[in-house]
């Protein structure tokens, strides 16, 4: 017989997992309170107020938006994967601003159609449909690249990241 309990207890997590690379980063004082939905962490947010003045982020709406990277440190509990956390509604997250030269890693992506293999050098963007970074040759890159506010390029490929983060990521570089 199954129980709600061993359900909880053995459901693997899907959620994105990342890294930040970058010995300087700058933080947005006292984060922002995730309202709407929940987000993966190393993803895109933009950033609001709530009707107390309080900062809140929700996923990013348009490639043309202001940009932030969400970014919460993981408290691991019985064994928890990374792959198993994400930033719940109501709670208050670390909010990263996304300046040149930053660095980090991340789960959240898919190559674009036609690129056959993720190699350094390539570009990439945040799509908000997919809520995911799409990852394209920099000499033919996808449509919403050239509007994005924010661009970033792969510094490290799925094979050359050098930690193990559970799943496959990349690296990217803040434009």
């Amino acid at each position: 017989m199954a129980t709600e309990r061993l359900k909880a207890l053995t459901k693997q997590g899907t959620h994105a997992v990342g890294q930040l690379n970058s010995w300087k980063v700058e933080d947005i004082a006292n984060g922002a309170i995730v309202t709407a939905t929940p987000i993966d962490n190393f993803t895109i947010v933009e950033l609001g107020f709530n009707v107390e003045g309080e900062r809140t982020c929700i996923q990013l709406s348009d490639v043309k938006n202001k940009q932030y990277l969400i970014a919460a440190p993981e408290r691991r509990y019985l064994g928890e994967e990374l792959n198993e956390f994400f930033n719940d509604v109501g709670e208050r997250s670390r909010i990263v601003r996304l300046r040149d030269g930053l660095r980090y890693q991340t789960s959240a992506y898919t190559a674009n159609t036609g690129l056959t293999e993720i190699t350094k050098g390539n570009v990439a963007h945040f799509d908000p449909a997919t809520k995911k970074y799409i990852v394209s040759n920099a000499a033919s890159p996808h449509a919403d690249y050239t509007e994005a506010r924010i661009k970033f390029t792969v510094v490290a490929d799925e094979n050359d990241t050098g930690l193990d983060l559970g799943t496959e990521n990349i690296r990217l570089e803040v434009q």
